[in-house]
């Protein structure tokens, strides 16, 4: 994945699976018998965990963007900062299913804690990694094997629509300040391109 397809185009599709999960999860309503968890349960899951992979990396994206463009839009940038922004332009973004690694990643873009969760997300995120470190687990609801992808319920069904509303919360934030400090900088470059 390049650049070309910005981080604010990548959350919106992020948010377009929240959109989803939330939906499924409001119509859920029922308690669930022994082994019919993973039939509300695991689509939930997979939309839900396919949010916060394109939410993580159209962060990472987002704040690429902000740093390139903060460079290029002053008039007084030394050729070390063109070639340094050069560099992260054409940088790929990793493409890995793997949520903590792109929470590192992700923390390695931002210098201060607004790239950062809050210790509760922080466990959510830890546990569905755990859970499913390739974004494979919740896809489907029996492995290779033919065994259940989950045998047993991870967590109920009101901490998974208490996990999906704290951890977007937070994601949600983070990305909401990146569109609106990316604004100002599209601006700026705009205008400069112009002159």
């Amino acid at each position: 994945m390049s650049m070309v397809l910005s981080g604010d185009m990548l959350f919106s599709y992020a948010e377009t699976y929240l959109n989803a999960a939330n939906r499924l999860a409001s119509m859920e309503n029922r308690e669930y018998r022994e082994g019919d968890w993973n039939i509300f349960a695991m689509p939930l899951l997979f939309l839900f965990r396919h949010y916060l992979e394109l939410g993580l990396k159209a962060c990472i994206c987002m704040k690429k963007e902000k740093e390139i463009l903060k460079v290029m839009s002053r008039t007084d940038t030394s050729s070390e900062e063109l070639l340094r922004a050069r560099k992260m332009f054409y940088e790929k973004l990793k493409c890995t299913h793997d949520l903590l690694k792109l929470v590192e990643d992700m923390k390695k873009c931002f210098s201060d804690r607004e790239g950062s969760f809050s210790v509760s997300v922080q466990d959510y995120l830890n546990r569905l990694s755990s859970y499913d470190k390739k974004s494979e687990a919740f896809r489907y609801p029996f492995d290779t094997k033919g065994n259940l992808s989950l045998p047993e319920p991870i967590m109920s069904i009101d901490e998974i629509k208490k996990m999906i509303k704290e951890t977007s919360c937070e994601l949600n934030s983070i990305a909401i300040q990146l569109i609106e400090d990316l604004y100002p900088l599209n601006t700026a470059f705009l205008n400069k391109i112009k002159r």
